[in-house]
């Protein structure tokens, strides 16, 4: 065999003749880097777990003999082999979607654009004026973070990303044969040198290298595609709303990080590595802008013996007979030179003083014949400065709420205002809380002495202080509080801020993450609201509060359903809540990558949430490899953005989702509750069950990889302390995936008895059949969950199950997962009314099986790496090697299912 391309590649077929064309290339590297042998063992195992595939019984421990046996040389070609072949296959699919897109738009039929949602809004008859007011309300943040399941290295995605480029240029039909050939050379370059480079970190990456991976997507990515974006929404809005002038809009749609800010769990983001976090974002904007200042240098440049200039910009200048004066005559470019000067010696103090000097280029060519200059390059420099600023993005901070509170407890006991704050009534807190907010004694000591964790809060505040008065409030603008359970976390908070002088500067952010806060969620926010100290802070922050909502920690917690449904639940109370106080709701989506951790498609996701809670801005996190996949191709990444702001147009011209109807919430009660009985069932009470999963899954060996800067674990502690990122990336190695899916089957199967007795009183299993074509909320919950059941493999999962010690407790926990398994695609099944999962989604349904007999054998290798790392006897030097080329079956299995945790 040649290649390692799939069987039955279509050159007539676009997708099937990029594959084709990479397997190709792949294939001659691996042959020239490694001989014909090593070729001929990649192929031998695809067509082997092809076979499997297919049925044949024995080829299964046919396989495992042959990769226990091989040496690590020959294990190491073999999965390097296919997990570069992910990577390509991904740049295939991602063309593929690219052309698709293309040819939609060309034929005037892309839905799910901001020209989409605002054509459905000029239908529906908002005015112009309406349409102002609406755009003014709107404000969407995408808040990029920075978590341990992110496998890749810039590095490689740098190439990944060249290699993307030339997929592209390849769709040019005018090629010549040559250029053709060069084209195909300079592949065949690129897939040698991604052979040649390490996929994974050779060392645990420090918080630097997290946000030079951030940088690396806004400058080379997100900035200008964003500004194109404002570009299509006041082109849309000039079609629909001819006559009104668009050109200056407000930014709906801007992005921060917590790459550098968020020090929960994680000792390593320090205040001094924070404040050098700001320093970085802020060279990177001012090398960014300097590019582009450099370029208009050598566009504009009329001549003011050809057109006039205003009065003010010429006065902004020094004569023209001054001594030094560059370009004679042309004033553009001798300002676009002085605002150069200024931003290299970093002399603009804000942003708003950079804009102005731009301006008045801007408005000097509008005034003086010279608009289409001044809408284009400069225009988007203006764009993207007013987008950006001159740190690119707004850093928030967040941190434990229960370090807040046992920091509060030290100090007041140092001081001798209260000798066990900790142990006091909650209304008792608050009152002390209130009385210390409104109180001028400072409540900081001078000097550091209180222990390691109450220094580092006072640290913390004291930086966030610091890099307001070197930088402005924009820099640091939020700080959100994990773990938030009472009111007095809140005010706890509060009382910090107020200490260093910032309670007026930053939005103070409760983050509800478990079931039962989510259900408490309403109350506290209530309590909080009716605080007079609280009221006259939410009173200085214009009566808005953000509120942030996990859904990585809730599902951990009580499993998919009753996570889904509790968020739902909690969104529509706090939106009913602060109509009614007067409140505007910034609604903070913590959600993850994978299905799991609230993961799949934004837009959908925004247009099923309750209705009422798009009001008010809204933010939602991008994390982990969602990064990579979402921003790391231009066109990729537009289509995401105009997919999630269609969805925010949407919502917020109340013209999205429906409030569930009383026998819909009925049944969701009953699905969530025995969802999660069954749920915790498994995880938290069957005996044995935290072993089973360390053993049953790569757990063990991913705190060892050095994927990202963060403890897997918050504190020590037992699995309460354990995040939900490994959590679910141990299961989705595994291809067990259970986080997304257990309990799923019993609670249908429960809803299904319950109505056939007519004990639920909710109409039948047909009533699920409704809710699905008709609720939004449960079509996307289902949908979601339909495509993690398809992803999940359980003759895989077996393979894992294999490590697990113990006979009973192995075929007790796997056969309980095994016909849950079952359970739930049956009933999916039969909501959806299909025969098998992802009938009604073809595209998808056939990508996972073109991947299936590439996956397969990175599992077979890291189950024998699992299986050989237990052994106490390896040596120092054996167990190194193993242990890389596991982080490679991590890295490559992730590529493969298009995700990790």
């Amino acid at each position: 065999m040649k290649t390692v391309t799939p069987d039955g590649a279509n050159e007539h077929n676009p997708l099937s003749a990029d594959i084709h064309l990479l397997g190709d290339l792949l294939g001659q590297i691996i042959r020239e880097q490694h001989g014909d042998a090593a070729l001929a063992l990649v192929e031998h195992v695809r067509l082997s777990a092809k076979a499997r595939r297919a049925g044949d019984p024995g080829v299964l421990d046919d396989l495992m003999t042959l990769i226990a046996n091989l040496d690590m040389p020959a294990r190491q070609v073999l999965v390097k082999a296919f997990a570069t072949f992910f990577q390509l296959i991904n740049i295939a699919e991602d063309q593929q979607r690219i052309r698709v897109l293309r040819q939609r738009e060309a034929a005037g039929r892309l839905d799910e654009s901001i020209g989409d949602a605002l054509r459905d809004l000029h239908i529906a008859g908002l005015s112009a004026a309406e349409m102002r007011v609406l755009l003014r309300r709107l404000r969407v943040r995408l808040v990029l973070t920075a978590h341990p399941s992110e496998a890749k290295r810039k590095e490689v995605l740098v190439k990944l990303r060249r290699i993307a480029s030339l997929v592209a240029a390849g769709e040019d039909s005018a090629l010549l044969p040559r250029e053709r050939r060069v084209l195909e050379a300079a592949l065949a370059e690129d897939i040698e040198e991604l052979w040649q480079t390490r996929f994974t970190r050779a060392v645990r990456p420090a918080v630097r290298d997290e946000v030079d991976f951030g940088l690396y997507f806004l400058t080379s990515v997100v900035m200008d595609v964003a500004v194109d974006l404002m570009a299509d929404l006041r082109d849309a809005l000039t079609r629909l709303y001819p006559g009104e002038d668009w050109r200056d809009l407000p930014s709906v749609l801007t992005f921060a990080s917590w790459m550098g800010g968020d020090r929960d769990g994680n000792p390593n983001v320090t205040p001094e590595v924070t404040l050098d976090t700001l320093d970085t974002l802020h060279k990177a904007a001012r090398q960014t802008y300097l590019a582009d200042i450099a370029s208009l240098l050598d566009h504009l440049t009329q001549s003011v013996d050809e057109v006039p200039v205003s009065s003010l910009l010429r006065y902004s200048l020094p004569p023209e007979d001054a001594p030094g004066v560059r370009y004679p005559g042309e004033i553009y470019r001798q300002k676009m030179l002085s605002i150069q000067q200024r931003l290299m010696a970093d002399g603009y103090a804000t942003s708003e003083a950079l804009l102005e000097d731009l301006l008045m280029v801007q408005d000097s060519l509008r005034q003086n014949r010279g608009q289409h200059a001044a809408a284009g390059a400069l225009g988007r420099l203006i764009e993207k400065v007013r987008l950006f600023g001159l740190h690119l993005v707004s850093l928030e901070v967040r941190q434990d709420a229960r370090l807040h509170v046992a920091a509060l407890d030290a100090l007041f006991r140092a001081y001798g205002v209260c000798d066990d704050y900790l142990g006091l009534p909650e209304e008792d807190k608050q009152a002390l809380l209130t009385r210390e907010i409104a109180s001028r004694r400072p409540l900081f000591p001078p000097e550091p002495g209180l222990g390691a964790e109450v220094d580092g809060i006072i640290a913390m505040w004291r930086m966030v202080a610091q890099a307001s008065r070197q930088h402005g409030p924009r820099v640091i603008d939020t700080v959100i509080a994990s773990r938030t359970e009472a009111p007095s976390d809140m005010l706890a908070v509060l009382l910090c801020a107020a200490e260093v002088g910032v309670q007026d500067q930053v939005d103070l952010v409760p983050l509800f993450e478990t079931i039962d806060d989510l259900r408490a969620a309403p109350d506290v926010m209530a309590a909080l609201f009716e605080n007079p100290v609280y009221r006259r802070y939410l009173g200085r922050r214009g009566m808005r509060q953000q509120i942030m909502l996990g859904y990585s920690d809730s599902n951990k917690d009580g499993g998919y359903f009753a996570s889904n449904w509790n968020l739902y639940n909690a969104q529509r109370d706090l939106a009913v809540l602060c109509d009614a106080g007067g409140v505007l709701l910034e609604l903070f989506h913590g959600r993850g990558g994978s299905i799991g951790r609230g993961g799949g498609p934004a837009n959908r996701a925004i247009l099923a949430q309750p209705p009422a809670t798009m009001r008010g801005p809204m933010k939602i996190t991008e994390q982990g490899e969602v990064i990579a996949y979402r921003y790391g191709n231009a066109a990729i990444s537009r289509r995401h953005l105009h997919q999630v702001m269609h969805a925010a147009l949407l919502a917020a011209g109340d013209r999205a989702a429906q409030e569930a109807r009383p026998e819909w919430a009925a049944a969701m009660d009953v699905l969530a509750e025995e969802g999660r009985r069954a749920y915790r069932t498994l995880v938290y009470e069957t005996p044995g069950f935290l072993d089973y999963w360390r053993q049953a899954t790569p757990i063990e060996l991913l705190s060892q990889l050095p994927i990202g800067s963060r403890p897997a674990r918050r504190a020590p502690g037992g699995f309460g302390a354990i995040r939900a990122i490994p959590w679910v990336f141990s299961w989705m190695q595994s291809r067990a995936i259970i986080p997304s899916w257990y309990g799923i089957g019993t609670a249908l199967a429960a809803f299904d008895a319950r109505s056939s007795e007519a004990e639920a009183g909710t109409g039948g299993f047909a009533l699920l059949q409704d809710m699905y074509r008709e609720w939004p909320f449960f079509t996307v919950l289902v949908d979601n969950l339909e495509l993690d059941l398809a992803k999940a493999d359980m003759g895989i999962a077996a393979l894992y199950a294999d490590l697990v010690d113990g006979l009973a407790m192995r075929k007790g926990i796997f056969g309980a997962i095994q016909d849950e398994h079952a359970r739930a695609c049956t009933y999916v099944n039969r909501i959806i009314g299909q025969s098998r999962l992802l009938d009604h989604a073809p595209v998808i349904q056939a990508s996972i099986e073109r991947r299936n007999p590439y996956v397969d054998p990175l599992n077979f290798v890291q189950v024998v790496l699992m299986r050989e790392l237990r052994d106490p006897e390896l040596d120092p030097t054996a167990r190194a090697a193993r242990l890389e080329l596991a982080l490679s079956t991590v890295n490559g299995i992730a590529a493969g299912m298009k995700t990790t945790g």
